[in-house]
């Protein structure tokens, strides 16, 4: 399994040029990591999570997690 932290993530972003990747930035807060791939054929893998979105918060802020409507994992939203 891969794994990277929210913070090397971050740091990858601001370093290209997104000065609102890290928390507390003078322009304010927003990271978004997409998981769809427009050149991947979708299909339809959990019903239940079909263009649902679940929020909650967590030590960074507020995270939402948006699924499509093929029920896979479309984006997750911190801010």
């Amino acid at each position: 399994m891969a794994k990277i932290h929210i913070s090397e993530i971050q740091n990858i972003l601001a370093q290209k040029g997104a000065e609102d990747a890290k928390p507390n930035a003078k322009t304010g807060y927003f990271l978004e990591i997409r998981f769809d791939s427009p050149q991947l054929e979708a299909k339809v893998v959990d019903e239940e999570l079909q263009n649902q979105t679940i929020t909650a918060d967590c030590p960074y802020g507020m995270v939402t997690i948006q699924f499509d409507k093929y029920g896979q994992l479309k984006s997750i939203d911190l801010s």
